[in-house]
C-alpha cells in the first residue's frame, strides 16, 4: 500500500509578491488554495469599480482585508508547511503485505494456543508477532501496541512476570504517544495492573519460602533475596550429589546472606542454620554442629517461635549427643521432641511423631535397653499403622520397620523380623521401586534369615539383590560390597556342595 505524494510546496516570497501586485484580484488567495476568499476579493473589486450607487463601499472593505491578509499569508503558509511535512514523512512508506499476512496467521495460532492454555507456545508465538509488527510498521503504531499487550498477557499467564511488565509498559507508552482509543488503553492498563499485582505476590511468596518478613524493612532487598535463593538451590543440589563438603560451604554462605537480609535474626537464619548443622553432623563435625544448633535454638527463643521450629533442631541435637555417647542428654532431648511432636499433632499420628519415637527406640537399642526399645518401637508402629499406606515419608517408615526387625534379629526372633523386613521392602517398592540402601539392608537380613532356615536358593537371591543395590546406591561403601559378595560366595559354595552330595548319593 503506497500513499500518494504531497502537492508541490508554495513559495513564501511569491505569495507576498502576488499580495502586493495582484492582491485586489485575490491572486494570493487563489495561489494558496483559498478559492472562496479569492473569489470574494475579486467580486468586491468588480463591484467597487462599477458606477453604481454605494459601490465605493466595496473598495473600502477590500482595503483593510488586504492589510489583514499580510498575517493570513504567514499563517496559511505555516499550516501548509506542517501538512507537507507530515505528508513527506508518509511518502514512499510501504507495508510488507506478506509479513502482515504471516502475522495474521500467527495470531490465529496464538488464539488456539491460548484456548488450550498452552502458554509456552503462546509466548513464543506472540514474540514472533511483535517482531513482525516492529518490522512492518517501523515505529509507534496501534498494531504494535496491541501486539505487545498480547505478548504481555501471555507472559503473565506463563508466570514470566518481568517480561510481561516490560511489554505492557511499552504498549502503554506507545498508546499514549499515538492517542490509542480509550477502550484499548483500558485493556493494557488492566493487564499491567494484574501483572504488577502478580509481581508483588511472587515477591511475597519468595520471602515466605525463605522465611523472611513480608513487606518493607529487612528482607526486602531483591538482590540479596535472589542471591539467597541461588545459594540454597546450589547447596541442595550439592547435597543430592552427596558432595557434603561443597553443600556445607554453600550453606554457610546462605546463612551469612540470610543474616544480612534479616538484620541478624529471622526465620531464614533459623532455616539455613538447621541445614548447616545437619551437613556438619553428616561430615562428623560434631562440635560445630552442636554450636550451630545451640545458636539456632537461641534465635527461636528470641523470636518467640512455636515448637514446630524447635522440633527439627532438638532432634538433630539429640542425634549428636547420641553419636558422642552422651545417651542421657540424648534421651532427655528425644523425650522433649516426642512431647513437642505429639502436642503439634493434636492427638493425630504424623511422621514427626513416628520419627521422634523411632529415634528414642534406636537409642535404647544401641544402649542395650532392649525392653524399652521394644516398647518404643511398638508405640511407633501403632502410629505408623494409622498413616496412609501410600503417603508420608517412605524412607522413615522403612527405617522404622528395619530397626524394629533388627531388634528382633539381635534376639534371634527371626519369625517376628521377617514380616517387618518384607513390609519395609513393600514400602520402598512403592516409593522408589525398591532401589535404596534401606532396601539393600532388608534384602541382606532376609538372606541371613533364609540361610539360617536352610533355604539357600532364597538366600542367594536376596544376597545378589543386596550386592546390586549397594553397587547402585552406595558404590563407595566397600565394606558393604565386600560383605554382600562374601555372603554370595558362601551360599554358592554351600549350594555347590549340596549338588555334589546329591550326585554322589546312590539311587534306590
Amino acid at each position: 500500500m503506497r500513499i500518494p505524494p504531497p502537492r508541490s510546496p508554495r513559495r513564501k516570497s511569491f505569495a507576498y509578491l502576488l499580495l502586493v501586485v495582484g492582491g485586489f484580484l485575490g491572486a494570493h488567495r487563489f495561489y494558496l488554495g483559498s478559492y472562496l476568499g479569492g473569489a470574494a476579493q475579486l467580486l468586491l473589486l468588480l463591484v467597487g469599480v462599477a458606477n453604481l450607487p454605494g459601490s465605493r463601499v466595496a473598495l473600502v472593505l477590500l482595503g483593510p482585508w488586504l492589510l489583514l491578509d499580510i498575517y493570513w499569508v504567514h499563517v496559511r503558509l505555516k499550516q501548509q508547511d506542517e501538512a507537507d511535512h507530515t505528508a513527506r514523512r508518509s511518502v514512499g512508506k510501504t507495508y510488507d503485505l506478506e509479513a502482515l499476512g504471516h502475522a495474521d496467521a500467527l495470531r490465529e495460532r496464538f488464539v488456539a494456543a491460548a484456548e488450550m492454555h498452552d502458554w509456552a507456545a503462546a509466548v513464543a508465538l506472540s514474540e514472533q508477532i511483535v517482531a513482525h509488527a516492529r518490522k512492518v510498521f517501523k515505529g509507534p503504531h496501534q498494531n504494535l501496541a496491541m501486539s505487545l499487550c498480547m505478548h504481555g498477557q501471555a507472559c503473565y499467564q506463563f508466570k514470566a512476570l518481568d517480561e510481561a511488565k516490560a511489554s505492557l509498559e511499552e504498549s502503554l507508552a506507545i498508546g499514549r504517544q499515538i492517542g490509542m482509543p480509550a477502550e484499548d488503553m483500558e485493556i493494557v492498563r488492566k493487564a499491567l495492573a494484574m501483572t504488577l499485582a502478580g509481581i508483588g505476590e511472587h515477591h511475597a511468596a519468595r520471602q515466605l519460602r525463605a522465611g523472611l518478613p513480608a513487606g518493607g524493612g529487612p528482607g526486602n532487598d531483591p538482590v540479596l533475596l535472589d542471591l539467597l535463593e541461588d545459594q540454597e538451590r546450589r547447596y541442595r543440589a550439592a547435597f543430592e550429589r552427596r558432595d557434603l563438603a561443597l553443600a556445607e560451604r554453600l550453606c554457610a554462605e546462605a546463612v551469612h546472606t540470610s543474616r544480612l537480609l534479616c538484620g541478624g535474626l529471622g526465620k531464614a537464619v533459623v532455616l539455613h542454620l538447621i541445614n548447616h548443622a545437619e551437613f556438619c553432623r553428616q561430615l562428623q563435625w560434631h562440635d560445630k554442629a552442636v554450636s550451630l544448633l545451640d545458636e539456632c535454638l537461641a534465635i527461636i527463643d528470641q523470636l518467640g517461635l512455636d515448637d514446630s521450629w524447635r522440633l527439627g533442631p532438638s532432634n538433630t541435637l539429640a542425634l549428636l549427643h547420641a553419636g558422642a555417647g552422651r545417651s542421657d542428654e540424648a534421651e532427655v532431648l528425644y523425650k522433649k521432641t516426642i512431647a513437642m511432636a505429639v502436642a503439634l499433632s493434636k492427638g493425630n499420628s504424623t511422621d514427626e511423631v513416628v520419627r521422634a519415637i523411632n529415634n528414642l527406640a534406636f537409642l535404647y537399642a544401641n544402649t542395650d535397653q532392649d525392653q524399652k526399645a521394644e516398647l518404643c518401637y511398638a508405640r511407633a508402629m501403632v502410629h505408623l499403622d494409622k498413616l496412609a499406606p501410600d503417603g508420608g515419608d517412605a524412607d522413615l517408615h522403612a527405617d522404622l520397620l528395619i530397626n524394629f526387625a533388627q531388634l528382633h534379629m539381635s534376639r534371634n526372633e527371626s519369625g517376628y523380623a521377617k514380616p517387618l523386613f518384607e513390609r519395609a521392602l513393600a514400602v520402598q517398592e512403592r516409593s522408589c521401586r525398591g532401589i535404596s540402601t534401606s532396601a539393600a539392608t532388608a534384602h541382606n537380613d532376609l538372606g541371613l534369615i533364609a540361610q539360617e532356615q536352610g533355604d539357600l536358593r532364597e538366600a542367594l537371591k536376596h544376597f545378589k539383590r543386596t550386592l546390586l543395590l549397594n553397587q547402585i546406591c552406595a558404590p563407595d561403601h566397600f565394606g558393604n560390597l565386600a560383605n554382600a559378595q562374601r555372603n554370595i560366595d558362601n551360599v554358592s559354595l554351600a549350594l555347590a556342595a549340596v549338588a555334589r552330595a546329591a550326585r554322589l548319593e546312590p539311587s534306590t
